[in-house]
């Protein structure tokens, strides 16, 4: 098949967090397969002054008409080393400022171009499949629908089969009723059953109501989205296209994250032998400055500070894990009220708690490796990558009994759940994995976590067989 992938992230060369990696790990998993993808995002600055952005050259023309006015541009064309094809967007200078994201209403502007020149990209490559990643391509496949609206091009028989990602529905483009001009699409797209939410507009609803089918990126997430707790408002949205709706989860490049090579640990280690990952764990201690507490009871947690991520509830339990015994290793950035409240705990335990601030890939990699037990307490969490990494280090994943960790966590087997989301069922479920870690069945505990499939190797065959039976349907049996 002939895939095009349309995102705003891509890493290693463009990448906030967990959406650069899923892209780029399923892109690469489908071209082992033997499939042709593409990869197309906007140009940042960032992206052509990465180092391991490859050699780029002129390709496919952009022209985008409305508005009074004409954008013009070009796709950049190279060629990734997992043997991806990569289109970067260079268009009228909409993504030459820092950073990926502006955080404001000239998002919409960016991300529309990105959706429409999206679409035409489609058509010069002649592929099969689009598939859009997120709001920020979601106009992608609006456009191709209401193109499909035309006789003539309808009679031509040519549209891609579109399918929509939903990686973190909390997260939908929403921007004001003035930013719909800018797609150039008909009048009445603007309705209850066009892109218009609460008399503005959202991207996402486009692709969701648009495109063949829609993927979430685990299955208790697709179910999750139906509900009017995790669908951001679009709930009903989901619920109506409940029989296009399917779950398939993520996975991680477990060549790059693999303990027997890693460059980053004190020692390498492996399900065969796990002599060096003692090793790294009194390396983690030293590093951090933390006191050597018992076994089972050297705790972790990685990722962006924020209420979603559940840190908040983390740091209201600190206090109660240390006087358990536990001494915590940290690593993240985000709300600076949750920072500080981290950080007034490390001053309270010194040697038992300590805050990495920022991102440090080589540290979060010492500390899955190091690490007896990694918290991932989430009010919501679509997939998740921080449980498997933890899984393929061989450190035991404690988590909130929700979305994507529900489906990739076997409770007593391959981590650990918890509900409800409180300080006190966290510390309980702490105080449980420290007993199993420290009881004669961890070593068996340890080898279950890390034989633990948490490649991409199932998910891009589910991902195949999804996207076969799709393009078998014909473009006017779709809607």
């Amino acid at each position: 098949m002939r895939i095009l992938f349309l995102a705003s992230e891509l890493a290693p060369l463009a990448q906030t967090g967990g959406l650069g990696e899923a892209v780029a790990g399923l892109a690469a998993a489908l071209a082992r397969l033997g499939h042709d993808v593409f990869c197309a995002l906007p140009g940042y600055r960032d992206l052509l002054r990465h180092p391991e952005c490859p050699a780029l050259a002129p390709a496919e023309a952009v022209e985008l008409r409305g508005v009074g006015k004409v954008l013009r541009g070009r796709w950049l064309a190279g060629r990734l080393p997992t043997g991806v094809e990569l289109r970067a967007l260079e268009l009228s200078g909409l993504y030459d400022g820092p950073g990926l994201y502006a955080g404001d209403a000239s998002d919409a502007r960016r991300f529309i171009a990105l959706g429409r020149a999206g679409a035409q990209l489609a058509s010069h490559l002649n592929s099969d499949v689009l598939v859009a990643h997120d709001w920020h391509a979601a106009l992608a496949p609006c456009v191709l629908r209401a193109q499909q609206a035309d006789a003539a091009t309808r009679a031509r028989n040519t549209a891609p089969t579109t399918v929509q990602v939903v990686h973190n529905g909390a997260y939908s483009g929403r921007f004001g009723a003035d930013q719909f001009a800018h797609t150039a699409l008909p009048s009445e797209f603007f309705g209850p059953n066009g892109v218009e939410f609460y008399g503005g507009l959202c991207l996402l609803k486009a692709g969701l109501l648009f495109s063949d089918r829609i993927v979430a990126v685990s299955p208790t997430y697709a179910r999750e989205l139906c509900t009017s707790e995790f669908g951001g408002g679009l709930d009903g949205v989901y619920r109506a296209r409940a029989d296009r709706l399917v779950g398939i989860r993520n996975g991680i490049d477990t060549q790059s994250y693999a303990p027997e090579t890693d460059a980053a640990l004190a020692a390498r280690f492996s399900v065969t032998d796990t002599a060096g990952r003692a090793r790294c764990r009194t390396a983690l201690l030293d590093e951090l400055e933390l006191a050597n507490p018992p076994a089972g009871r050297l705790i972790a947690s990685v990722g962006r500070l924020a209420s979603q991520k559940g840190w908040d509830v983390l740091a209201d339990a600190l206090d109660g894990l240390v006087a358990g015994g536990a001494a915590l290793a940290l690593l993240g950035e985000g709300d600076p009220q949750i920072a500080a409240s981290l950080e007034d705990a490390a001053v309270r335990h010194p040697g038992r708690v300590r805050l990495v601030r920022g991102w440090d890939p080589a540290l979060s990699r010492r500390i899955y490796a190091g690490a007896d037990a990694l918290l991932v307490p989430s009010r919501f969490e679509p997939c998740g990558l921080v449980q498997l990494l933890a899984q393929r280090y061989g450190c035991l994943p404690v988590a909130n009994r929700v979305g994507g960790l529900v489906d990739t966590i076997v409770d007593g087997e391959t981590g650990l759940l918890f509900a409800p989301l409180e300080p006190d069922a966290l510390i309980g479920a702490a105080e449980r994995a420290a007993g199993l870690l420290a009881g004669p069945g961890a070593a068996e505990l340890r080898d279950q976590l890390m034989k633990q499939d948490v490649s991409w190797t199932d998910p891009a065959r589910r991902w195949i067989s999804l996207l076969e039976e799709a393009a078998r349907v014909a473009p006017s049996a779709r809607a």
